[in-house]
């Protein structure tokens, strides 16, 4: 079986310049291994964003400690309390953040695949912060993708108020259906409708709901 050539080479080596090579080594692989951490603010604060997301969605905020939230996203700790502060403010970060990305998203063209995958990870992280207690509507300021819907549906409706009810209505039926799908197929007997039927049934509520009578 070949020797690796590290191990040639060190025992070609005095002690002293055998202890000074693997000294090099290991300081070389740290440096690898280091060179892949976020570097700069912006790095930090996009790795530490995408990482809370992450946690938050699948434990809720309640259940993350900071310190995980920096593990994940490969940063010290004292570095994410310096950009974020406390874990509440974290999560308004986050909140904002997933907001702000799905809109873009959306602005940008991405497949309906994406738009559906980043609408579930923002519903979830909505949802578990509000069962933990969390107040999201203190905590996020901005709501582009719902007042973006807002506008659309206010384009049919003279009445501002019944122009809001509705576009609730459908936002919340939307919601409902993205959290727990799995468990109102089994209630109601829907199995047997396909992912893509079962999209367009949802979306076809939501334009009656919305629909001038």
């Amino acid at each position: 079986m070949p020797v690796p050539f590290e191990f040639c080479r060190c025992r070609r080596l005095s002690t002293r310049r055998f202890v000074r090579y693997c000294t090099h080594m290991a300081t070389s692989e740290a440096t690898i291994a280091d060179s892949s951490k976020p570097l700069g603010k912006e790095e930090v604060v996009a790795a530490v964003l995408e990482a809370a997301s992450e946690l938050f969605a699948e434990r809720g905020p309640a259940a993350t400690s900071i310190r995980e939230v920096a593990a994940r996203a490969g940063v010290n700790h004292g570095l994410l309390h310096r950009h974020f502060g406390s874990k509440r403010q974290l999560l308004a970060a986050t909140l904002q953040h997933l907001a702000d990305s799905g809109a873009a998203l959306r602005d940008s063209g991405a497949s309906q695949q994406q738009l559906e995958a980043a609408h579930e990870l923002q519903a979830r992280v909505m949802v578990r912060s509000m069962l933990d207690g969390f107040p999201v509507e203190e905590l996020q300021q901005r709501f582009p993708g719902m007042e973006r819907f807002l506008d659309e549906v206010r384009s049919g409706h003279t009445d501002e108020r019944q122009a809001r009810l509705l576009a609730a209505h459908a936002m919340a039926l939307q919601f409902g259906w993205g959290l727990m799908a799995p468990t109102l197929r089994v209630a109601f007997g829907l199995n047997d409708l396909s992912d893509a039927d079962l999209r367009a049934a949802v979306a076809e509520q939501i334009a009656k709901i919305i629909t001038l009578q």
